[in-house]
């Protein structure tokens, strides 16, 4: 009988309030789209997922984008192993936010957790009042490069396009990150004492 590697992992999802944190959280765990917008203080969900034969217990935290929130905010980030910051395409300020708020903030909490930076709503890119003035995927890609990020994502939890995709990058990001604290424990451990 084969017995199935299991882990837990926790991904914390931050980003300016409505750009699209909580419709990404509920289009990944439950595939449907929120008819409505409603702002979050603090949720967490999990999940199961399988990652190249490893069950994962994924825990999400969905935070408050709202600066009234950021004294109780840094609490969701306690043990996380992955941070996905989230902008908006049609919110230049957003991704600003991203360079200004975003990384500080995390990287005051988790100076070495890996962090993901994920543009949300591109279907307004094809759409709508913003099609147009949208932000490039070259522009973000370039932000998420200047912050250090280990990854640049595109989704739309309205179309479905991308989601699963964050995800799966988001949990082998982690599974990475572990396995190399892992080598560097035991490498560490199996120095050789010259005398």
């Amino acid at each position: 009988m084969n017995e199935t590697e299991e882990m837990a992992l926790k991904c914390v999802l931050v980003g300016d309030s409505a750009v699209g944190k909580t419709a990404l959280l509920v289009r990944f765990t439950s595939e449907t789209f929120p008819d409505n917008y409603q702002p979050t203080v603090f949720e967490n969900t999990g999940v199961e997922v399988y990652t190249d034969g490893v069950q994962i217990n994924l825990g999400l935290w969905d935070t408050a984008g709202n600066d009234n929130f950021r004294q109780i905010r840094p609490r969701s980030y306690h043990q996380a192993d992955v941070v996905l910051i989230c902008y908006s395409v049609a919110n230049p300020n957003s991704l600003a936010s991203v360079q200004h708020k975003w990384i500080a903030e995390v990287r005051e909490n988790l100076p070495r957790v890996p962090v993901l930076v994920v543009a949300t709503q591109t279907d307004l890119r094809e759409m709508g009042q913003y099609r147009g003035n949208c932000i490039s995927a070259a522009e973000g890609r370039r932000v998420a490069h200047e912050v250090h990020a280990k990854g640049y994502l595109e989704c739309s939890s309205l179309s479905n396009r991308g989601v699963q995709q964050v995800f799966e990058h988001a949990v082998r990001t982690a599974i990475n990150q572990a396995r190399k604290q892992a080598r560097r424990r035991m490498f560490s451990l199996n120095q050789c004492r010259v005398f």
